[in-house]
């Protein structure tokens, strides 16, 4: 228990963080960069985190994005944690990525399956290579 404890304050307090900057002038984002626990209730917390922020930044309407990573969030915990496997989630991806649907105008129940989608098939882990590349 304290190995787990003291891994995640690793990851908490040196874990890298990138910022996302915002083109119309606001604040930029702050959000862990990369976040890899086997705990659910971190990954639950980091992923209400993303929502808020959202909310917060981009002026969207909380009913339509609160929860909407939660089908992310149960697929990851039902094929990683059933296994006794970390996850590893890059929070700053997922924020743009949301934020890239939302802008085009996508419905709730396709973003929710684009999501899964893109965490099947390591998309978010691409992405948040090449961003370190640049």
């Amino acid at each position: 228990m304290k190995r787990l404890f003291y891994s995640f304050l690793l990851v908490c307090f040196f874990a890298p963080s990138f910022t996302l900057s915002q083109e119309d002038g606001k604040q930029p984002v702050y959000l862990p960069s990369k976040l890899n626990t086997a705990i659910d209730k971190i990954l639950d917390d980091q992923f209400a985190e993303i929502e808020k922020t959202l909310v917060r930044e981009e002026r969207l309407d909380p009913k339509e994005v609160l929860l909407i990573t939660v089908p992310l969030e149960n697929y990851i915990e039902d094929v990683l944690f059933t296994i006794n496997r970390p996850a590893t989630i890059y929070p700053l991806v997922i924020y743009s990525t949301l934020r890239t649907l939302f802008r085009e105008g996508k419905p709730k129940a396709e973003i929710e399956q684009i999501l899964i989608d893109m965490q099947k098939s390591n998309q978010f882990r691409k992405l948040y290579e090449a961003q370190r590349a640049e």
